[in-house]
């Protein structure tokens, strides 16, 4: 049996997919596992895949005094490096096979109500897995776009064909300590005060720095002592290490450990690496504004065909979009769950440093 007739159950159509999966929250999908780029790269919906319309640069322009009945200072409009660059869409799929259906046919014995009820029964939950698939890969690219500066596109098919687009950033901006900061010859506590210091030159106040685990030890071994209630000295603790940078800038401040792990495919088959998140050595600035960028939110020509064809389904242009692909002569139904977004930091909030350690 061609398996076309999903479309024609409420629960499980194209439409009924989507607006499930508009409404799976980032909690939802995994309680334990600490998705942040909406926090650092908040959602926002443009009408263009066309980077040019949605980026900003680090322009300042500032204006002169001029004489009377003088012309006044010219200001150029500056445009980003990246004004042809375009966003391609984040995709994720599953299927449903013949041989499956062979199966679930065996076990309902002909009954065609049965039948459907065994073959849609597993669907919502592969579409939430597909849902937090995409959630997962726009969290990889916006901490890849705030702490190197670049996007890569990898094909999911061939794995390893992958393109690398620079986002255009001053170098300035994205650092590399010429001495790690875990070297003997440094003070990785220095180090980082230093690098701050001249970042608050550059963003306004810092008040705080996201950073793996063995870059803050690195930290923390090299702060400065502290005495005990027995006027003894002793290693500070690491909200004792926040504090003291916060005296130090005479603002708040505090450190914001990642280790969250992901799974990322090889290549283009189903083996899969866990993968730290956040990548090893970088650490980067937060402003105090707390924003990074933002995750632009592209329209999905097919969620605005799914929107046309059902209005009173209330659904999100731009959000999440599930739908079917029939091949096989309807044997085959590959669920695909799409959007096009893409996390894109301001580079007047980008102030990283590969660390070393």
């Amino acid at each position: 049996m061609a398996l076309n007739w999903l479309e024609e159950i409420q629960e499980v159509s194209s439409t009924g997919l989507t607006v499930q999966a508009q409404a799976l929250s980032l909690d939802q999908i995994d309680p334990n596992q600490m998705l942040q780029h909406p926090v650092f790269f908040p959602y926002a919906d443009v009408p263009s895949v066309n980077l040019q319309q949605i980026f900003e640069t680090d322009y300042r322009p500032t204006a002169d005094r001029r004489e009377w009945d003088a012309p006044g200072r010219f200001i150029p409009t500056v445009l980003p490096e990246i004004e042809k660059l375009q966003m391609v869409p984040i995709e994720s799929n599953d299927k449903i096979g013949e041989e499956e259906m062979q199966a679930i046919e065996e076990q309902a014995m002909g009954n065609d109500e049965v039948y459907k009820r065994l073959a849609t029964v597993s669907i919502p939950g592969r579409v939430d897995k597909l849902v937090g698939a995409n959630f997962r890969r726009a969290e990889l690219d916006a901490i890849e776009a705030w702490t190197k500066g670049t996007i890569t596109a990898k094909n999911p098919t061939k794995g390893g064909n992958a393109q690398v687009f620079s986002l255009g950033f001053a170098v300035g901006r994205l650092q590399t300590a010429g001495t790690a900061w875990n070297d003997g010859g440094t003070n990785a506590f220095n180090d980082l005060m230093s690098w701050i210091e001249d970042g608050e030159a550059e963003m306004g106040p810092i008040i705080a720095v996201k950073l793996r685990r063995a870059t803050f030890n690195a930290i923390q071994t090299d702060a400065p002592n502290i005495l005990d209630y027995g006027g003894n000295s002793i290693k500070p603790s690491p909200g004792q290490v926040s504090a003291r940078v916060a005296d130090m800038l005479g603002h708040a401040f505090r450190f914001i450990i990642s280790e969250e792990r992901v799974d990322v495919f090889d290549d283009g088959g189903t083996a899969y690496t866990r993968t730290a998140a956040w990548p090893a050595q970088y650490v980067a600035a937060i402003p105090q504004s707390g924003v990074i960028g933002q995750t632009a939110r592209a329209p999905v020509v097919r969620a605005i065909e799914l929107a046309r064809g059902a209005p009173e389904a209330g659904i999100d242009v731009r959000g999440q979009t599930v739908y079917y692909n029939f091949k096989n002569n309807g044997r085959t139904a590959v669920i695909e769950c799409q959007c096009n977004w893409l996390s894109l930091p301001q580079e007047r909030n980008v102030w990283t440093i590969d660390a070393g350690v």
